[in-house]
């Protein structure tokens, strides 16, 4: 498998005690940033899918991965 790059978000984020309300792209003019909090978020798309491959639940037929 490749190398996949992690990428890097920077979100506006609302939220009313635990609950997320809004989540919004960076520079987004519909949203009002006076009352935002920017979240750094990084993904790296396939980091557990060894793990995945390697459960029970999943098994390889005629080169496909399949559930049981």
């Amino acid at each position: 498998m490749g190398k996949v790059k992690k990428k890097d978000y920077v979100f506006l984020s609302k939220w009313e005690g635990q609950d997320l309300k809004c989540a919004c792209m960076f520079f987004n003019p519909k949203c009002d940033s006076k009352v935002c909090e920017e979240i750094e978020l990084s993904l790296l798309p396939y980091q557990d899918l060894e793990s995945c491959m390697k459960e029970r639940r999943y098994e390889r037929r005629k080169g496909a991965l399949r559930q049981k």
